[in-house]
């Protein structure tokens, strides 16, 4: 089987890294993978590296890599024709059986495209956006929802992500859900064993402090500014707590500059982007998410599998992942006291350990990286054997408590 991938940018964003594991996993079976990415510009993680090529990624993304033929492609603005017959002109090189469209912008441009290279290729797009976030996304939702109809199918990430974006228009002839994996191998309990000390001295963190971490880009919708407040009040409550914040991004410097206005600046480390972030979540004692708007996130799953508990903001499929109280807790997004009063009940050290055990239990067991790519694997091949209606196959949809 050959299957192209067609990502907005070549970085090592959520959907991306879910793009690079599922191409390695089909070429590990004998499949033929290509990547194309429409843009130059490297927005996904770090704002300091402007432009890429494949010969410059991260080592890592290097590796994940590997085993796919990687193109890059120019295409720096929604309307252009030159992308659009490079893409083209990649579907007659490559003859895919199945093109995977990741997200809206790179499905305008593989169907585009794929009648251009006058290809019969199956269209498949997997949808990562959790809402409508900007007002260019707005605009061109009448457009989005012309093309999703015309896909051979939808791929979801979350079940609510599903029935909003079904709800708002979009009429794929098949959808189906199939949840994020996590690579047990690479996050597991052991990274704690192996990195924690190490890393906390490294950053200046006490054994006596109460390490909050959030691993997440800093843009708008990840809201850091909620943990710099939760900080605040923690501390004012008598608390030893300390903020890791991992990642970067456009609002990193707007946060610094909240987190010095109230106070708590010499509080929060700011650890920067990091290519392996387990080191560093290895640090945490306690990981959080305050996100006012998310499909389904890898990061929380990643973090639960090393054996930590979580804290996150009802958004997206937040409430598949977190049984609360037993493999952690959820909080009405943007509601602080909420946040605060669940951070202060995971103080107890004894209570993280048998929240963050749980939570590694639940998702070894529902969140398994294996049984998802499986499921894309299975569902690729019945696309092309099998006439529609297809058998729809909803990946890991029973959750084992």
């Amino acid at each position: 089987m050959r299957v192209m991938f067609v990502l907005n940018c070549l970085g090592t964003g959520g959907a991306e890294h879910h793009t690079y594991q599922l191409a390695n996993a089909l070429a590990a079976r004998g499949d033929i993978c290509s990547i194309v990415g429409l843009t130059s510009s490297y927005t996904a993680t770090d704002p300091s590296q402007t432009s890429i090529k494949p010969a410059h990624l991260s080592q890592s993304s290097i590796k994940k890599l590997s085993q796919s033929t990687v193109e890059m492609l120019n295409g720096n603005r929604i309307y252009d024709i030159g992308t659009a017959l490079g893409v083209s002109r990649m579907i007659r090189t490559h003859a895919p059986d199945v093109i995977v469209a990741v997200d809206e912008r790179p499905l305008l441009f593989a169907t585009i495209s794929r009648r251009l290279a006058g290809s019969n290729a199956k269209l498949v797009s997997i949808l990562h956006n959790p809402d409508i976030l900007t007002a260019r996304d707005q605009a061109f939702q009448p457009i989005y929802r012309y093309v999703v109809a015309r896909v051979d199918a939808m791929i979801y990430v979350a079940q609510i992500q599903r029935k909003f974006w079904e709800a708002r228009g979009y009429s794929p002839p098949t959808s189906l859900v199939i949840r994020n994996g996590v690579d047990l191998r690479r996050f597991s309990p052991h990274s704690i064993v192996e990195w924690k000390d190490q890393t906390r001295s490294m950053l200046g963190l006490a054994p006596s402090d109460y390490v909050i971490g959030l691993c997440a880009r800093f843009y708008p919708q990840k809201n850091h500014r909620q943990l710099i407040d939760a900080i605040r009040i923690l501390r004012s409550r008598g608390h030893p707590a300390k903020a890791l914040l991992v990642g970067s991004g456009p609002t990193q410097a707007s946060i610094e500059q909240y987190a010095s206005e109230n106070g708590v600046l010499e509080h929060v480390v700011f650890a920067g982007f990091q290519q392996d972030v387990r080191p560093y979540t290895s640090a945490f004692d306690v990981g959080v998410l305050c996100s006012i708007s998310e499909a389904a996130s890898l990061v929380a799953l990643e973090m639960m599998a090393m054996g930590l508990p979580v804290i996150l903001s009802n958004v997206g499929n937040a409430a598949e992942m977190v049984l609360p109280g037993e493999t952690g807790f959820l909080f009405p997004p943007g509601d602080t006291m909420s946040l605060v009063n669940h951070l202060q009940a995971l103080s107890d050290p004894l209570k993280r350990e048998t929240i963050g055990r749980a939570a590694c239990k639940f998702v070894n067991a529902n969140f398994a990286a294996g049984p998802m790519l499986d499921s894309y694997r299975n569902f690729f091949t019945r696309l092309l054997v099998e006439s529609p209606p297809y058998e729809l196959l909803h990946g890991q949809t029973q959750i084992r408590r």
